[in-house]
């Protein structure tokens, strides 16, 4: 957890989010006001899970743009 001793170091960073690594290994991810942090174990989970839903995004389009069906299993959800 992260206390006064700890140095964190920017691992990534854009317009809408940042992400720092504490010397601690908890690893902080800024949203806006909101941080967030995270086991490495938890983070690398959310990362896998974070591009997964990168690719069945981007299948859903390709298959829209087409006029095809969605993949089996998908669901339509709202906007978060």
């Amino acid at each position: 957890m992260h206390n006064a001793a700890c140095h964190r170091t920017r691992l990534a960073a854009n317009n809408v989010v940042s992400i720092d690594r504490c010397s601690c290994s908890t690893i902080h991810l800024n949203v806006g006001a909101m941080s967030l942090r995270f086991t490495g174990e938890a983070f690398e989970r959310l990362a896998s899970a974070v591009c997964e839903a990168l690719g069945r995004a981007a299948a859903l389009r390709s298959a829209a743009e087409i006029g095809a069906e969605a993949p089996l299993g998908a669901s339509p959800r709202g906007e978060a």
